[in-house]
């Protein structure tokens, strides 16, 4: 098996008496595509400049490439693309000023491919970026991201001023060439169903910690809703009583299960645990899974 492309263990990191990051681990592959979730303030970004080592952990331990972002920038840095939630540049330069700066920095830099994902976008190029709509200020920010062909590909929810067409079709183009290349992308996103086209691997943060790492069909296979009549009017002790259960709603004469098992599991399981009886269950979508997790 390929070595990690991104190896974090036990990374913590506070703010103060906030505590952003607590007690993550994860490990990426080359070829991941994986999509981090969480509401804001979980600790989405911390965890992605960190690993981009634009900032340094309290306690674990951060690898990328086998080395320290901090203590050897240079070798961590030389083939990771990172583009902030909150990028900009100076608004006097131009696009191509952007582009000889970055191709200095990196001697990957590909002007072929920064040049087709200008054509293909319509990026306008030969005006200042004062004078580019937010999107396509966005857009610029990609193009440098990612014309160095980078083997790590860390962006901080990328789709950010962009409309639902270009982002779409952006994202996906450039993902698509760089996973060719065995490029390991690691992004978040509050849009769900961008996440789910593009990922193959879901992370989900709640304050701090790493509460879903799973690959996405095993998660939606894994996973379900069930409503169930059940003799018990307290939805914390279902919670406690039921294992896997994440989310307990009242409905009318019934309860709403969110569970991380199958949908034959869960019926087992109520009736075991809770001698109750499934009216109904199915399948839970990513959106509604993740909202009963950190909601």
């Amino acid at each position: 098996m390929d070595a990690p492309v991104v190896e974090l263990t036990r990374v913590s990191r506070a703010y103060g008496k906030v505590r952003a990051v607590n007690d993550v681990s994860l490990k990426l592959r080359p070829g991941e595509c994986y999509g981090l979730l969480g509401r804001n303030g979980a600790g989405k970004s911390t965890t992605l400049r960190i690993i981009a080592g634009l900032l340094g952990s309290d306690s674990g331990t951060v690898r990328v490439f086998d080395r320290d972002p901090l203590r050897e920038p240079e070798l961590a840095k030389q083939r990771l693309g990172y583009l902030a939630e909150d990028q900009t540049f100076p608004t006097v330069l131009h696009p191509t000023d952007l582009f000889k700066f970055y191709a200095a920095c990196y001697p990957t830099w590909d002007w072929g491919f920064a040049e087709s994902i200008v054509a293909k976008f319509q990026i306008p190029v030969s005006r200042p970026l004062k004078a580019l709509s937010k999107g396509q200020q966005r857009q610029v920010a990609l193009v440098c991201a990612v014309a160095h062909r980078p083997k790590l590909l860390v962006l901080d929810e990328p789709g950010g001023g962009l409309d639902p067409v270009v982002r779409r079709s952006f994202l996906e183009e450039i993902i698509g060439l760089l996973s060719t290349e065995e490029t390991c992308v690691l992004f978040s996103s509050h849009h769900l169903q961008e996440v789910e086209r593009l990922a193959r691997r879901i992370g989900i943060m709640d304050r701090g910690r790493l509460v879903v790492d799973e690959e996405l069909d095993r998660l939606r296979e894994g996973s379900c809703r069930v409503l169930a009549e059940i003799d018990q009017q307290n939805g914390d002790h279902i919670r406690e009583s039921l294992a896997g259960c994440v989310s307990a709603q009242r409905r009318d004469d019934a309860w709403m299960l969110t569970m991380r098992c199958t949908v034959d599991e869960a019926k087992q399981r109520v009736a075991k645990s809770l001698n109750g009886r499934c009216r109904d269950a199915q399948s839970v979508s990513l959106e509604d899974l993740f909202i009963s997790l950190v909601g």
